[in-house]
């Protein structure tokens, strides 16, 4: 049974009432998780929700002062302090896999203004150079060429090599996944592909090629506003920027995405939503992205 480790994210958002109605669903039995942050809060949160169970493994990283939906420091240093003490345990071999629940980046940036996302940060963490995120769920498949840049950056970030890296990353991701060959679409960058093209478009048609060379079945570039006739003919889709991808994803998701970090030497996954700040600390969380981050990283520990 995999050793999962859980950050419990911004604590003023969603993510303390996610993990206690998720571990409400999972069998005792079955339960090898170790929670990390703040214990107080998960107490307070079980009260909250009048969930009586009692507690896996829980790793305390302190008590933090927070109000409930808003974007405050005090939650973002909490957040931050989970996700360093969860580094620590992957690096250190107690536990095989990260699940990571929602933060805000502004929150973490008032104490540490470099933060990016968690791919970016646990990348940096662990010496890697080359990731992949992926938005994955029963229904559709997306990666990302880009992730958390302004869209005025993303053009100068498309180029054949960064197009043909995340294309090797993703067919190495899908094919782990399904155990089989698999077959990956890419988007383009720009409405109609080339027809308003300053040539990013050349660059993705050779990353392609790069990769059709090697053997991955990759189709392409597709204008981003038809891959929805495409959906059942790819296992999944390289887009080149977040919200091409992350619309589609979190549409077709239906509660069961999953946030994936691909490239990482530890399986890292994430509930594919944000820290909901308006319904935090009201009862009215849905579990069901978080329960399949859970099991996500279950299946690819034990792949």
């Amino acid at each position: 049974m995999a050793r999962i480790g859980i950050t419990l994210g911004d604590v003023a958002g969603i993510g303390p009432e996610i993990v206690i109605k998720a571990l409400d669903r999972i069998p005792r039995e079955l339960n090898n998780l170790t929670i990390i942050g703040p214990l107080s809060i998960l107490r307070a949160t079980q009260m909250m929700l009048s969930r009586t169970f009692t507690l896996p493994r829980v790793v305390d990283t302190g008590n933090f002062e927070f109000e409930y939906g808003k974007v405050q420091q005090h939650a973002g240093e909490a957040a931050l302090a989970a996700l360093v003490k969860g580094i620590e345990f992957i690096k250190n071999g107690a536990i095989d896999a990260l699940v990571t629940c929602p933060v805000s980046k502004q929150a973490v940036q008032m104490s540490f203004p470099s933060f990016r996302g968690h791919t970016e940060y646990l990348a940096q963490a662990l010496g890697v150079t080359d990731v992949l995120m992926i938005a994955h769920s029963p229904y559709a498949s997306f990666a990302f060429v880009t992730t958390h840049l302004s869209l005025s950056s993303v053009s100068e970030s498309i180029t054949a090599e960064q197009v043909y890296k995340k294309l090797r990353l993703y067919n190495d991701f899908l094919a782990f996944y399904h155990s089989r060959p698999v077959k990956i679409g890419v988007t383009a960058l720009n409405p109609h592909a080339e027809e308003f093209s300053e040539g990013e478009e050349k660059f993705i048609a050779q990353a392609i090629a790069g990769a059709r060379n090697e053997g991955i079945d990759a189709c392409g570039p597709f204008p981003a506003d038809t891959i929805h006739l495409n959906i059942q003919n790819f296992d999944g889709f390289l887009v080149q920027y977040h919200d091409q991808g992350m619309i589609p994803a979190k549409f077709l998701a239906s509660g069961e995405g999953v946030n994936i970090t691909w490239g990482l030497p530890f399986v890292r996954t994430s509930p594919l939503h944000g820290t909901a700040f308006d319904i935090a600390g009201k009862d009215k969380a849905d579990p069901s992205s978080m329960l399949a981050a859970i099991r996500m990283a279950e299946k690819l520990v034990r792949n």
